[in-house]
């Protein structure tokens, strides 16, 4: 078993080039024990967005805190707390920071 509290997890600056002001929390990874999934906290600070991309696997999300939209197959779906969503694997996807805030939203990847 494995369990941490997420503000006790330092945040990194996220490297995916073309990115701008995003930092990510690494909460349960394979060195927590983890076998199948990861789950990391990504924050999105003021003006700040992530790269257009797509990858060959389906994530999970939901946003915990914040404003912002996603960019799913051309399509801008507005993010606010409580929502739920789930990017297909190859569905072209970028997620944008918008409001006072920074946008931030717990995803489950596979490893």
């Amino acid at each position: 078993m494995y369990s941490t509290h997420v503000r006790s997890v330092p945040a990194i600056r996220f490297l995916e080039e073309g990115s701008h002001n995003v930092k990510m929390k690494p909460l349960i990874s394979r060195e927590d024990g983890a076998r199948k999934t990861a789950m990391h906290e990504l924050i999105i600070g003021k003006g700040g967005y992530s790269t257009m991309h797509r990858h060959e696997w389906d994530h999970q999300l939901v946003v915990t805190e914040g404003h912002g939209i996603v960019i799913l197959d051309g399509k801008k779906i507005p993010l606010r707390p409580g929502v739920v969503f789930l990017v297909q694997s190859n569905e072209m996807h970028q997620f944008l920071q918008r409001g006072k805030g920074p946008l931030h939203f717990l995803t489950v990847t596979p490893l």
